[in-house]
């Protein structure tokens, strides 16, 4: 009406619910879609280092992942806890750096700190990467903790715990001639062809790397993951083979062996059964049923125990274990 003033409405908002996202980017980890909606433009530069390699390879409905950034905190959060039940699954390194997946949804959400954001390693490992490679886990895939390499396109998984060598021996088989697929985290797809997928644009050493490999010095050392300090390095920048995928072909279970020579030896289905299942955390029955298939699948190839002191003399060894 002619005289009357417009009357403002304040939205209620307290849990950021309505906050603008206006930075989007659709991305193609290990091939599979993803959508990626910010309010900074930080957090898209970061995907790009994370999935900028990778273009469209399976036709699935697209995972979404939000990521707000707040100014607060001046300092890097501690490594975030990881909880769930049922198809929730969240990650809290303080109040104001945490992210949470709905894995029906196949959703993923995280707040974070300028802070958190500006150190991109610790960014990217522990909230961007932990939310998109987790929801396409408990959807299309299973994730083993070991590298894997390839010799004329016959995949070995290299499996083991924390600070057995396997990037230090993926590297060392790449510069032998293998081809590279994944230094840590091999994932294996749920549709029976045993394909790995890897993250063969990049490698994490520990810093005692420069010690064996001269030409990774003067890399740039990001915050510590896992308690230790972290180089990224491209593969771009090294002369080696690489490859975003293969068929799995073997299975290597590494031991540091500091007394003894090396050695290698088989080890049955079942001891390679035991050996995976027991780093696999439980999750929803359905995505155990397809595990477990997944495991019986793998269980099939030959499975062999490694036990060395020096990479050199495992190299060696690794030539016996490829098909004839």
């Amino acid at each position: 009406m002619p005289g009357t003033k417009a009357v403002g409405t304040t939205i209620y908002d307290p849990l950021g619910y309505m906050a603008p996202l206006p930075y989007f980017v659709r991305c193609y980890p290990y091939g599979f879609p993803a959508d990626l909606a910010s309010d900074s433009p930080d957090v898209l530069e970061a995907a790009r280092e994370s999935w900028g390699a990778y273009g469209p390879r399976f036709d699935r409905p697209p995972i979404r992942v939000h990521v707000t950034v707040s100014p607060a905190g001046g300092e890097l959060p501690p490594a975030p806890v990881l909880r769930g039940q049922r198809h929730l699954l969240m990650w809290v390194a303080d109040r104001e750096n945490f992210s949470v997946i709905d894995r029906v949804q196949r959703f993923g959400y995280a707040c974070v700190t300028r802070a958190t954001v500006e150190d991109r390693v610790f960014f990217r490992w522990h909230f961007l990467d932990a939310l998109i490679y987790m929801l396409l886990e408990l959807n299309y895939l299973t994730a083993l903790h070991g590298a894997c390499v390839a010799r004329e396109g016959a995949g070995v998984l290299l499996c083991g715990k924390s600070g057995v060598g396997k990037s230090t021996l993926s590297y060392a088989c790449a510069r032998r001639g293998w081809t590279y697929i994944s230094d840590d985290s091999s994932s294996i797809l749920w549709d029976g062809s045993r394909t790995v997928l890897g993250e063969s644009h990049h490698f994490r050493f520990r810093a005692n790397a420069l010690e064996l490999f001269p030409e990774l010095r003067g890399r740039t050392l990001g915050h510590p993951l896992g308690g230790k300090p972290t180089i990224e390095v491209w593969t771009a920048d090294l002369a080696i083979r690489t490859a975003r995928e293969c068929r799995l072909e073997r299975i290597v279970f590494l031991e540091r062996n500091a007394e003894g020579g090396p050695c290698l030896a088989r080890v049955s289905a079942g001891e390679v059964r035991r050996r995976i299942s027991e780093d696999l955390a439980p999750f929803d029955p359905d995505v155990e049923v397809q595990r477990r298939g997944l495991i019986e699948t793998i269980c099939e190839l030959p499975g062999f125990e490694l036990r060395y002191a020096h990479f050199e003399e495992a190299l060696d060894l690794l030539e016996k274990v490829l098909p004839e």
